[in-house]
């Protein structure tokens, strides 16, 4: 080989990292480039007459079901030469790749030896995602903005920066109410660390306030901030669309069947199952410490919200879905809940937006899921209460995270 070759292939096996992830950087863009033309039913119906009534009267009143933020966003769009269809897959295509920078980033801080492939892997696998990909680039969603901030929320909530823990809670409120989420853990946190005080929650519409001023200031209500949220409670009245929770076991294919008796069953039910976590928790002092302990009851807490809570979307398990790509590498047993999970969730999206078949049946599926969700369930709390001390870091020996002590940053 001349010199000069060998020269290039060093300088490339010297900094393969860098190049890999411009690889996939480059690569995860085609594939979002590829779906851009898709019309989704929600773009078609929704989101294109939005933009052009936001196009025309301003943030000056409500359009549409989402929030003032992402209404002054949409504005924002307007004023730019884009499609609107190109508009909103952009600024979602935008976060996709800060949330799967981020998802890489925890890796990274949480591993010892082998950090840059772990951190690596974690953002090519989460950023190529069929799940991220399909939300963003072709249903033209905006999932990915408000889960960026959930993730850093809960970052820094892991390093006990508490205030700009909430901060970054408020703005996932601020454009999604599935940021409710969220809360569940943060109220277990607050019970099991007693670090910071409960007023810290007022820092979340403090944050919704701050986001929706232009509205304010344009002749909203402030109390709109808040009611937009209450009236898509109401929105559909089924206990699943499309979505494979445990309902599916119980109800009709439209989820309609019986619903407002199920409805309060599920919001009863999900109250019961998060009561228990939190009581196990408490009561075991489980050791949150742990990366893979609090990390693995993040992603337990968004599972069973939404697995049991009524009126659930193919959509709606995306935060979960996408921080299970990045568990994997903290703890193996991160896979099973990971794979299945975005497999189930592939099949929803095909089957809303390419009108594909099921390729099981959805109470299959959620039956699987189920039982995926026991089997995590069992294994989580058993590290919780019994995992021993741990001075490490993720090594290659050793798959399982390491206590705050042992972190380095």
């Amino acid at each position: 080989m001349p010199k000069s070759e060998r020269r290039i292939i060093d300088f490339i096996q010297a900094h393969i990292h860098i190049f890999f992830v411009a690889a996939v950087l480059l690569l995860g863009c085609g594939m979002r480039i590829v779906g851009y033309h898709f019309l989704s039913d929600d773009a078609r119906l929704y989101l294109l007459k939005w933009y052009d009534q936001i196009a025309v009267k301003g943030i000056s009143e409500q359009v549409g079901n989402y929030n003032i933020p992402y209404q002054i966003l949409i504005y924002i769009l307007t004023k730019l030469p884009l499609k609107p269809l190109h508009a909103y897959k952009t600024v979602s295509c935008i976060f996709d790749l800060g949330m799967a920078l981020l998802c890489g980033w925890i890796i990274w801080m949480l591993s010892d030896k082998s950090r840059e492939w772990r951190g690596v892997m974690a953002f090519a696998l989460v950023f190529c995602s069929p799940i991220v990909v399909l939300n963003s680039s072709v249903w033209a969603q905006c999932d990915s903005i408000y889960t960026f901030f959930g993730i850093a929320a809960f970052l820094m909530l892991w390093k006990e920066k508490y205030r700009l823990s909430f901060v970054f809670l408020g703005l996932a409120f601020a454009f999604k109410l599935q940021s409710a989420f969220f809360l569940p853990f943060f109220l277990l946190y607050y019970v099991y660390k007693k670090r910071f005080s409960i007023c810290n929650f007022l820092i979340v519409p403090v944050m919704m306030i701050l986001m929706s001023l232009p509205g304010l200031i344009a002749g909203r209500n402030i109390g709109e901030i808040f009611f937009i949220y209450a009236g898509q409670t109401n929105t559909y009245n089924r206990v699943f669309v499309n979505f494979p929770n445990v309902y599916t076991l119980l109800t009709n294919m439209k989820g309609g069947g019986d619903y407002p008796m199920f409805r309060f069953y599920a919001i009863l039910m999900t109250i019961l199952i998060l009561g228990f976590g939190v009581y196990f928790c408490v009561s075991r002092n489980a050791r949150l410490d742990q990366a893979k302990v609090f990390w693995g009851v993040v992603i337990w807490t968004l599972y069973s919200c939404s697995f049991f809570l009524p009126n659930m979307h193919e959509r709606y398990a995306y935060v979960m879905e996408a921080l299970a790509i990045a568990y994997c590498f903290i703890t193996p047993a991160g896979i099973p809940v990971a794979v299945t999970a975005n497999l189930l969730s592939t099949m929803t999206y095909a089957y809303y937006l390419f009108d594909h078949k099921y390729v099981v049946s959805i109470s299959m599926a959620s039956l699987i899921s189920l039982l995926v969700y026991i089997g995590f369930t069992r294994w989580l709390f058993c590290q919780a209460a019994n995992e021993p001390p741990h001075s490490g870091q993720i090594s290659e020996n050793d798959t399982d995270p390491v206590s705050k002590a042992g972190e380095r940053v």
